[in-house]
Formats: structure tokens, sequence, C-alpha cells
């Protein structure tokens, strides 16, 4: 859905996005002129990555994230697609909002990570402490600010107050404040190299980061876990891990299917530019490995709320995701051929 308003008298069209980080990222180079989906952002920006990390706890559970870390995706597509742009942290409150209200009256609009618990015009049970959520600002108003917020309809006003507890929240990955807006772009961008960039970065967090709680190996980690989870935790914890798994896929961002079908309609956009029928392959490749993510969240689903049938057990689930990552491994490993072969 879209929504044209008034931004410092020139027009400016919120649109529903799947993903709050690439939809803003994509916003902020449409108001500058430059067309791009939130699909090739997405791409551009290497937003696709998967982690789990037991050692990092969000409401007493391990985190698990199917996209790359919040706040890197735009200075990466800035990056890559060219043009002056403006990203900063703060650690004084005052400082913080005293450039955004600077930048506003510079006739910018402003992206910014916050906490969605704060945001007041969520309402409650739709409220939940997340430090990732990305959100525009348009203009100030009346105590308070005219926000466009991707995962909405239409734009929105929030209190000065709450946006500013929401800025500022603590707790894992804290926004710390972090603002960002396009000064200017490139009149010409290069896709072609922007999107070979993007394609190789994300093969190597996939395959070559030697860490194991992320990419492919952080995959077959946690594929394991759950598996062996019924007889190391005990049924009830097992499926609280689970769950939370489930809901970090389905509910918390686009989720693990989601992102796999994003970067599927980020394959294909390039199979046109580049005329490549491999890449469309690809794009075709991982749209089904998107299905068996969902298969997973279904089944998982069902163990948590005992509504299965016998075989839907953690060796299942497990057994979905390691062949998601059996998949997407073969598929990273023939996309970095591809991208390497690929003129800009």
């Amino acid at each position: 859905m879209k929504a044209e308003i008034t931004v410092s008298s020139k027009p400016f069209i919120h649109q529903h996005a799947a993903h709050c980080e690439s939809g803003v990222t994509s916003a902020l180079f449409r108001d500058k002129g430059v067309d791009v989906s939130e699909a090739m952002v997405f791409g551009i920006g290497s937003g696709i990555f998967f982690g789990h990390f037991p050692f990092v706890k969000w409401v007493g559970l391990p985190i698990t994230t199917f996209r790359s870390r919040p706040r890197t995706l735009f200075p990466k597509v800035a990056k890559r697609l060219g043009g002056k742009f403006f990203t900063k942290k703060y650690r004084n409150r005052k400082k913080g909002m005293a450039a955004l209200r600077s930048a506003l009256q510079e006739s910018h609009i402003v992206g910014l990570t916050t906490n969605i618990y704060w945001l007041s015009y969520f309402p409650e049970r739709f409220r939940f402490q997340f430090n990732g959520h990305n959100i525009i600002v348009l203009r100030e108003i009346e105590d308070g600010f005219r926000i466009s917020d991707p995962v909405l309809d239409h734009p929105v006003d929030c209190p000065a107050e709450d946006l500013e507890r929401a800025r500022f929240a603590k707790g894992p990955l804290e926004p710390k404040g972090f603002m960002y807006y396009a000064k200017t772009v490139s009149d010409n961008p290069d896709f072609r190299r922007a999107c070979i960039e993007g394609m190789k970065d994300s093969c190597n967090m996939m395959l070559r980061i030697p860490f194991p709680f992320v990419g492919i190996r952080g995959m077959r980690y946690l594929a394991k876990s759950i598996v062996k989870s019924p007889d190391k935790l005990g049924v009830k914890e097992a499926c609280r891990r689970l769950a939370n798994v489930v809901r970090m896929q389905e509910e918390v961002g686009t989720g693990g299917a989601g992102f796999r079908f994003m970067y599927a309609a980020f394959l294909q956009e390039a199979a046109e530019i580049f005329a490549s029928d491999e890449l469309a392959r690809l794009s075709q490749e991982m749209t089904a490995i998107g299905d068996i993510w969902r298969e997973f969240a279904v089944v998982s689903a069902r163990i948590v709320k005992n509504r299965g049938q016998s075989e839907d057990n953690f060796a299942k689930a497990g057994g979905l995701m390691l062949i998601c990552a059996g998949r997407e491994e073969q598929l990273f490993k023939n996309l970095d051929k591809v991208a390497r072969k690929l003129k800009a």
C-alpha cells in the first residue's frame, strides 16, 4: 500500500515493506531519485545470513538470526551505489535528539534504529523488546514526530519522549541512537558492480567465516542441537527454545523463509540485469529452500503445541534444517562461481 504525503514541499510516498531495514533503505534512496527495490537493496547490502548464538541471550533465550546484523545494510548499500551519506551513533540522548532535529531542519528524511517496545503507536499486544526495528522520521510536529514505519500501511505520529526512549533502549544490540540518511546519491549508480560485490560478500559470510555459530556451520550446529535438545534439556525447555527459533524465523522481521524469498527476488532482478540463466536458476532454488524453511516452522509449531503426528518430532525438525543447510551451502558455492564470472 502506498500513501503520498508532503515533506519539505516534496512528495514522499510511504510504502509498506516486507522488512524494516531494507524498506527504510529503499525509501531513502527513492526519496533522492534512485528507484531501487527492497529486494535489490537486500541483495546489494548482503542482507542474507544465518547465526545462532547460544551465549547471547534475549529474554533468557539464545538469539537466532536469519539476516545480517542490524545497522549494516544501509552503509553497505550506500557504499556500493555511491553518494554522500550520514551514519552516526550517540551516547548522549540530548545530542542524539538535537542531531535528529537538525537533519530534519535541513530537509532530510532520517532513518533510525529503535526498540519497537517503546514505539507507542503500536498496540501493546504487538510491542516486544527488539532493538533492531528501523523507521523513517519525516518531520517534527507538535510534541513529537511524523513517522514512516515500513511495517505499517500509513504514516503515524510518535511523541518525542517515546521516540527518545526507543532510540536509546538498553539490551542486546542496543541502538545507541543510531541515525542515517542520504545527503546525495549517485546520478548513475553502477548496479552491476554493486550486485556482484553484494553476492560475493554474502557468499563469504555464509561459507567462509571460521566460526561455528554463523553461516552454514551455524545452521548445522543449531539443527544438531535441536535433535539432541529433548534429552539434554528436557521436553519443556526444548519446546521453549524451539518456539523461540520459530518466532525469530517467522515473526521478528521478515524471518528465515521470508528473507530467503526476498533474496530469491534479488537474484531474479540480478538475472535480468545480467541476462543470466544461471542466476535465474539460483533464484528458483532459493525459493524452494524458503519453502523448506516454512515446512520447518510448521513442523516445529506442531511440536511446541503438541498437535502433531508421531512423525512430527525434534529429529524431523532438525533434519529439515539440515536439508536447508545442505542446499544453501550448494547454492552459495554455485553463486560464488557465477559472481566471479560476471562482468561489471
